[in-house]
């Protein structure tokens, strides 16, 4: 009788398919995280880089203060 066997293939077939499923989901959760922590790390990268245009802009904002004070003498 053919029933429990093919019974059995298609549970087989069945649990085959669950495995690669999770799979699959687990992969793409771990790029997703992945992805995420760049975005963070470069969202940081670039507010350090902001704060230091930022700081350097004021240094020669104060540097031409001082060099339009001694031309005016």
């Amino acid at each position: 009788m053919p029933g429990p066997e093919i019974a059995q293939y298609g549970l087989a077939i069945f649990a085959v398919a669950g495995l690669i499923y999770l799979v699959d989901r687990w992969m793409k959760n771990k790029s997703e995280n992945e992805l995420t922590e760049v975005v963070k790390n470069n969202t940081k990268a670039l507010e350090n880089l902001t704060t230091l245009i930022q700081v350097n802009l004021t240094r020669q904002e104060a540097k031409i203060d001082e060099l339009l004070e001694r031309a005016r003498r």
